[in-house]
């Protein structure tokens, strides 16, 4: 188990290795691996624990009502996701797959729902997975602002306007190009024009991953 990564995560950050062996303990920590490809969380499998990305990649997606594959969330190495769904002992139709070969550390929020802290520990881990919380809703909101976009275009300004204000005007964008169309909700042609057409126009550059922008992104 990678310690020195766990005490950079927002959770686990800053614990000495005593009090991150205690916080793992309160969690019932289980390490697992999986290969490129494979379905870490299936269909309608219910989360009971929630993931901590050790290494690799991970997305995690649902289906729309006509079928069409949607991406929830990308999740890299530090991330978590199936926080809320494993706490409020939720069933939906959301499924996780491995983008790399990678491990996962699961994590179970019994102490947490119990809202019952025995020491100063137990309340910080609390406190920080609430904090958790509050930012995968500001994460969606994010993403709810991308898809209310009219046009392909104005979904691809709003993203880059998000890694704009976060990384600069530089950047490697964490997706592929098919990735990157099933998060907008558009098909990979339309979004090869849509950036050829930006590239064209001066917005951007674009290569291969590596992207820089030209002028600010809000649309």
């Amino acid at each position: 188990m990678e310690r020195e990564l766990l005490k950079k995560t927002t959770l686990f950050q800053g614990l000495d290795d005593s009090k991150l062996q205690s916080a793992l303990a309160f969690f019932d920590a289980r390490e697992s691996a999986y290969e490129k490809g494979d379905l870490i969380k299936p269909v309608h499998a219910p989360f009971t624990r929630f993931a901590l990305v050790l290494q690799g990649r991970v997305q995690v997606y649902t289906d729309d009502l006509s079928g069409n594959q949607m991406m929830m969330a990308h999740v890299e190495k530090g991330g978590m996701f199936g926080e809320s769904l494993s706490f409020l002992e939720q069933e939906e139709a959301v499924y996780a797959v491995a983008v790399t070969a990678c491990r996962i550390l699961w994590l179970h929020p019994g102490n947490i729902r119990r809202l019952q802290p025995q020491s100063a520990l137990e309340t910080t881990l609390i406190h920080r997975f609430i904090q958790n919380l509050a930012a995968r809703a500001l994460s969606m909101n994010d993403r709810i602002q991308i898809l209310s976009k009219l046009t392909l275009e104005e979904k691809l300004r709003a993203f880059l306007s998000l890694y704009q204000k976060r990384r600069g005007n530089e950047f490697v964008i964490p997706f592929s190009r098919t990735e990157l169309a099933t998060y907008l909700g558009a098909n990979r042609s339309a979004l090869s024009r849509a950036l050829s057409q930006m590239q064209k126009k001066g917005l951007i550059t674009l290569d291969g991953r590596r992207i820089t922008l030209h002028s600010p992104m809000e649309s």
